[in-house]
């Protein structure tokens, strides 16, 4: 169980880095770019989704946690970093 928190916490870190470049892509105009970003993060998040609801319903809230977790850190290091 510790181990699928993790890879839920860094899963949430990789999928909002992908947001805030598919953000960015958007901004500056990059249909492409953009384009393939939204495709990634639509099927990661129904990935990492299906796999947290489908744990029993005591288990569910803990992915949840690690996965908003791992968004909040995510948020932090795009918004840290300035090249990103």
């Amino acid at each position: 169980m510790v181990i699928q928190l993790i890879l839920l916490f860094i899963a949430g870190i990789v999928v909002d880095l992908l947001v805030t470049r598919y953000t960015k892509s958007v901004a500056e105009r990059k249909i492409w770019s953009a384009t393939f970003l939204s495709g990634t993060i639509t099927f990661a998040n129904y990935i990492l989704l299906t796999v947290i609801l489908s744990e029993g319903s005591m288990n569910c809230i803990f992915d949840i946690m690690a996965y908003a977790g791992g968004n909040t850190v995510g948020t932090y290091v795009a918004l840290m970093k300035r090249g990103f």
